[in-house]
């Protein structure tokens, strides 16, 4: 597709919107639950464990993050592959977004890789009831740990790809 027509500037404006919105939802929802909801219902006792088992067992949240993770990762791969190599290596704005996408990457992976499975049992051990209390407890632990270091890689991202355009008078 020639991305200098008319259709090409509409993929790419949908890309691009896709990318930014849907990003700004799986790191926002991942700030929000690393630093108010998880400590929040940590500090509640059981009735924040209450909370979050209803959250994972009785909402689509688990769904929505890595529906929201994979949405965002395909557009910006679609985009990144858009870009020539001069836009990527020789400038500091294009240094920045490739910084970024290794961020973005990173949080995807380790989010496929430590966070989504464990959040799946979870859900599913909250959704049959059956689970005891220490093997439940366990999975919060691990679901905190591992979402707070996504939550840091996506929000690394994040912010070096917002401010890239913002970096490019500083170094360039």
């Amino acid at each position: 597709m020639d991305i200098s027509s008319a259709g090409g500037a509409l993929v790419i404006s949908v890309l691009r919107l896709l990318h930014i919105v849907v990003g700004l939802i799986w790191v926002g929802a991942a700030v929000m639950m690393s630093f108010y909801v998880e400590p929040a219902a940590q500090r509640s006792g059981g009735d924040g464990a209450r909370f979050l088992r209803a959250l994972y067992g009785k909402s689509n949240y688990p769904r929505m993050i890595p529906l929201a993770a994979i949405i965002t990762t395909l557009a910006g791969l679609l985009l990144y592959g858009m870009m020539s190599y001069h836009e990527t290596m020789n400038s500091a704005m294009g240094m920045s977004i490739t910084l970024g996408a290794l961020f973005g990457l990173l949080a995807f992976g380790h989010g496929f890789f430590a966070l989504w499975r464990s959040a799946g049992q979870y859900s599913d051990l909250v959704k049959n009831g059956a689970a005891d209390e220490t093997a439940l407890q366990a999975l919060e632990n691990k679901l905190r740990r591992n979402g707070r270091v996504s939550m840091w890689l996506a929000l690394v991202s994040l912010v070096l790809m917002a401010g890239a355009r913002y970096i490019s008078p500083l170094f360039g």
